[in-house]
């Protein structure tokens, strides 16, 4: 999961509200307290979720669950074993590292994410991502980057979007 400066921004602010009312709680009425623990438990929870780590978290958690049950078990685990051995495959992505699912009669693919996979791209990589050299104009990553998305998009044929995601990152990040 990419890091999201909004809820990023949210923690923070939850954060500073909690440091302002334990700091009144302290001085002037213990009773302040119970918001400002409050305050910090949301502060705590926006902040795992902007930078990804909640998700880990849940994810790392399922497959434990998942390995200690022997792996995909039960009924809709099991329905899952069936639904991808009889349309499909499950495989590692060389390019990125992820687990992909591919359903061959819809031609669609399902990619989990790896957590090993970097949250943000430097724009060395964004360049290499858009095929573009490393102090190219705007334009040129522009039309570089019209071109890359027609390849990828969800909507084409061969269209992906764990990929399409990944040139949408690399296009932002050349953007600014």
């Amino acid at each position: 999961m990419q890091r999201s400066r909004f809820i990023i921004a949210l923690a923070v602010a939850f954060g500073a509200m909690t440091v302002a009312l334990a700091i009144a709680g302290a001085l002037y009425n213990l009773a302040i307290l119970a918001p400002a623990g409050l305050f910090g438990a949301v502060t705590y929870l926006l902040w795992m979720h902007g930078t990804g780590r909640l998700a880990a978290r849940v994810y790392r958690r399922v497959e434990q669950q998942a390995a200690t049950n022997g792996g995909p078990s039960g009924p809709s685990g099991a329905a899952e074993t069936r639904r991808q051995e009889s349309t499909g495959r499950t495989r590692r992505s060389r390019r990125t590292g992820s687990r992909r699912t591919t359903d061959r009669r819809r031609g669609t693919s399902a990619t989990r994410p790896d957590r090993s996979e970097p949250e943000e791209m430097s724009r060395r990589e964004a360049s290499r991502v858009l095929d573009v050299e490393m102090g190219a104009d705007q334009e040129t990553i522009k039309r570089a980057y019209r071109e890359r998305v027609k390849d990828v998009h969800p909507d084409a044929a061969d269209g992906d979007t764990q990929a399409f995601k990944r040139v949408r990152t690399a296009y932002e990040r050349l953007e600014e």
